[in-house]
């Protein structure tokens, strides 16, 4: 059942072994050479909705396979703190969430971390140092019931697509320790989970705490760079600038105990006139993906062929699984380049942006980019505005 691949990128040549079917790792993987001197190469989910457009329903299927993993230990699960990884896995993160409380009818907390400042809000600093962007901040819930939950909760459960060296979730984890020390166990949950035995009890030996690895795939990898390969890669930063005004809406920055809103219901006349057969792309922008995939769940439910995707700061080379990639200024108001990647990979007839910031100079630039329609989302309430 295990295989190997090597893959030749601009970056180098990576070879990955699997523990599973090659069919299988084929239907959620795909590679891509990142623009970063400090990691070449790039593990490329198709269930993910981020550098590569994705099917509602098939993010459905990946968020309950990973719910039902974690619930395979449930007897282990007292009382418990969900942290999902930005940006990437800020949909998958509270995807899972959202399906292991549906299943079990437990509340549990979610958080996500995030690139963004908020000034006067405590945070626990930690560094991803192999990312593109390396500042990321894990903020305390404000609500008082959510912080004591948060800072005595027995069972930490870390969300990411993939791991490769799981130094990130150690960095996380030693950080999280000294706020909450009646911590007892962690779990570590991914799509992709590619660190060895050795990487493994490295981080259970820096973090002093028994680790579960739960993941769809697993298996390990080598990178052989190019020596001759030369780097240019933007700034992707985030400012120090504080988003409390851009960015008002807490859907897990803060903490969440509760389902998130699905509010669009109030949407229910923007398909009027679309045909059945039209190819939809739901636009997230940057952390902000969970919307849309509940937005184009609903769609697909209704019987349009939907994707997903989301706008990212991830420098990618094009090449391999990135067949295009489209620049423009972020809507987040850092002056940073932000990129959609594979936008046409399907002939799509209508795209619509679900964004958490109000409509800006770089949102409107966007929006007229793709011909697209806006809809914003804060406190529950959507605007629409077409193109």
């Amino acid at each position: 059942m295990s295989f190997t691949k090597t893959i030749t990128l601009a970056t180098g040549v990576l070879t990955v072994h699997i523990n599973e079917s090659a069919a299988l790792f084929d239907r959620y993987i795909r590679f891509a050479a990142r623009n970063n001197p400090k990691r070449g190469f790039l593990f490329i989910s198709t269930v993910l909705g981020k550098h590569y457009p994705a099917r509602p329903s098939e993010m459905l299927a990946s968020y309950q396979a990973l719910a039902d993993l974690i619930i395979a230990h449930e007897n282990a699960l007292q009382h418990c703190v969900f942290i999902a990884m930005a940006e990437t896995a800020t949909a998958l993160g509270v995807g899972v969430y959202e399906s292991w409380r549906q299943k079990t009818q437990k509340q549990g907390i979610y958080c996500q971390s995030t690139r963004y400042f908020f000034a006067d809000q405590p945070y626990l600093e930690f560094e991803e140092t192999h990312s593109h962007a390396s500042d990321f901040y894990l903020y305390l819930p404000q609500q008082p019931a959510l912080k004591h939950s948060f800072q005595h909760a027995d069972t930490l459960v870390l969300i990411d697509d993939e791991i490769s060296t799981g130094n990130t979730f150690a960095n996380l984890i030693n950080a999280y320790k000294k706020l909450n020390t009646f911590l007892k166990q962690v779990f570590i949950v991914s799509l992709l989970n590619l660190t060895d035995a050795a990487a493994r009890a490295k981080v259970a030996e820096k973090t002093q705490l028994p680790i579960q690895w739960l993941s769809l795939l697993t298996g390990h990898y080598q990178f052989s760079p190019r020596p001759d390969i030369i780097f240019h890669p933007p700034n992707v930063n985030s400012s120090q600038n504080c988003k409390k005004t851009l960015l008002p809406y807490n859907y897990g920055r803060f903490g969440i105990n509760t389902a998130l809103d699905n509010c669009f219901g109030q949407l229910d006349n923007l398909s009027k006139g679309w045909h059945k057969n039209d190819t939809l792309l739901i636009l997230g922008t940057g952390e902000f993906i969970y919307h849309a995939y509940l937005f184009g769940l609903q769609l697909e439910q209704q019987g349009f062929k939907v994707f997903v995707q989301s706008t990212t700061r991830s420098p990618i080379l094009v090449g391999q699984a990135i067949l295009d990639c489209l620049t423009f200024p972020d809507n987040y108001e850092d002056g940073i380049d932000n990129f959609l990647y594979n936008r046409t990979l399907y002939p799509y007839q209508h795209i619509l942006i679900c964004h958490e910031t109000p409509k800006n100079a770089a949102l409107s630039h966007l929006l007229t980019l793709l011909n697209a329609t806006s809809i914003q989302v804060n406190y529950g309430t959507v605007c629409i505005s077409r193109p």
